[in-house]
């Protein structure tokens, strides 16, 4: 009989936005194959769901999958990848004082995401007018393609917005936008004046995010260089 290879759970990891410790495995070849196939199609959409699969089938715990924000996926697939491939990834980084571009490399295992102690989710836009507001969750960025495929266009923004957004609370009524037509959603945030706008826009732009802080000696100048390298994944 042909025995099992590598179907028990090594490691463990605290997924971020949860504050869970679950226990995982590093992916096995069967799941390499599947994510190199998405990386190398360039659609975006099919990369993260390769990588949410993968999560899905390293970690051996049960936990809320369907409430995982983004910075869950991204700080998620670092530490089973680093486990699975290696823990270093070389990078091209730019000193600050000759712009010399720096070959360096990174120690993924020191990624980390920096969650507030206090979230201030209920954001009131004008008088006797809240919207609540939540950090983008995975399943809706895939749901949205204009999010993923766009992300620096007018309308992604507020799409991404939309999908942030959780209700509306006046001096009478509590609307849950969930119930809600998405274009009405969509309508409402087009009525908000600059300044209102700003307030949720801020808070999307707020987000944890997942980082490693790195120093380095540039090569050609010997300048001391500290620098925050995100967008991790995009390295792999």
């Amino acid at each position: 009989m042909i025995p099992k290879l590598n179907d028990k759970p090594q490691y463990e990891m605290t997924i971020p936005s949860l504050n869970q410790t679950v226990r995982f495995r590093p992916y096995l070849v069967k799941e390499e194959k599947i994510l190199m196939m998405a990386f190398e199609s360039n659609d975006k959409v099919a990369s993260l769901r390769a990588v949410t699969d993968t999560i899905n089938a390293c970690i051996d715990d049960e936990f809320k999958s369907n409430e995982l924000k983004l910075f869950d996926i991204e700080y998620m697939f670092t530490k089973i990848r680093s486990k699975s491939v290696g823990e270093k990834v070389s990078l091209l980084v730019t000193c600050s004082e000759c712009e010399h571009k720096n070959e360096i490399s990174v120690n993924i295992e020191d990624a980390r995401v920096d969650m507030p102690e206090k979230i201030e989710s209920n954001i009131e836009i004008a008088e006797n007018v809240t919207v609540e507001m939540t950090w983008p969750i995975y399943t809706k960025m895939i749901q949205n393609n204009k999010i993923i495929d766009k992300p620096n266009e007018v309308d992604s923004i507020l799409e991404l917005i939309a999908d942030c957004m959780v209700s509306i609370s006046t001096e009478d009524n509590k609307v849950l936008l969930k119930d809600e037509p998405r274009e009405k959603v969509i309508e409402f945030i087009e009525s908000m004046t600059n300044e209102q706008f700003s307030k949720v826009r801020k808070f999307i732009e707020e987000m944890p995010t997942v980082h490693i802080d790195h120093e380095f000696e540039c090569s050609s100048c010997k300048k001391h260089n500290k620098v925050t390298v995100r967008n991790i994944t995009d390295f792999f």
